[in-house]
């Protein structure tokens, strides 16, 4: 019976634990203007990730600035992740402004992927948010490449009062058999 009690214990500490793994960000200035991250060399993987929240994380009253912010991945089936401003996995955006005007994302090399996420949400709410993508620009080049562009971006969520300025915003793939998909002000 006692073992039975202490296993008890440990799988609700255990429990409780995950509970608190929550990620907050709130009344606070990010500033990371032209930060900078690479990765070279066959399955290079240049990981970037400016004012995320994961596991039901929270942004609320604060500034993201990533303006001008630079990742790249460079050799063949290289990975390039950007990520400015996104709440994860039940997380909430409130009040919350994102500059990534001139933000690049890269990935050269045959089978490369490059994925940029700006202003977004999963499973959860977006309101009362500026996202200002100017210029942001996505690109993958090598054969069977894969872009994939997302600002202002919500996943099984809602969106509310949200203004997205991206024009001039490129997403590329080139090469043969390459793939590119851009969402721009989407809720799905």
């Amino acid at each position: 019976m006692q073992s039975l009690v202490k296993t008890a214990l440990i799988a609700a500490l255990g429990l409780s634990a995950v509970g608190v793994m929550a990620g907050e960000i709130s009344d606070t200035d990010i500033r990371a203007s032209f930060a900078r991250n690479e990765a070279t060399n066959t399955d290079a993987k240049a990981f970037q990730h400016i004012g995320v929240t994961y596991g039901s994380g929270k942004i609320t009253k604060s500034f993201i600035d990533a303006t001008n912010a630079k990742n790249y991945a460079n050799g063949e089936g290289s990975t390039a992740r950007q990520v400015i401003g996104r709440a994860e996995n039940g997380g909430t955006m409130d009040n919350v402004k994102v500059y990534a005007t001139n933000a690049y994302n890269q990935a050269l090399g045959k089978g490369s992927t490059a994925e940029q996420t700006i202003g977004s949400v999963s499973n959860g709410t977006m309101k009362d948010v500026n996202i200002y993508a100017y210029n942001a620009s996505n690109k993958a080049t090598g054969e069977k490449s894969t872009a994939i562009q997302q600002i202002g971006v919500v996943k099984n969520g809602t969106m509310k009062n949200v203004n997205i300025f991206a024009e001039n915003a490129t997403n590329l793939a080139s090469g043969k058999n390459s793939t590119a998909e851009q969402k721009i002000g989407v809720v799905h």
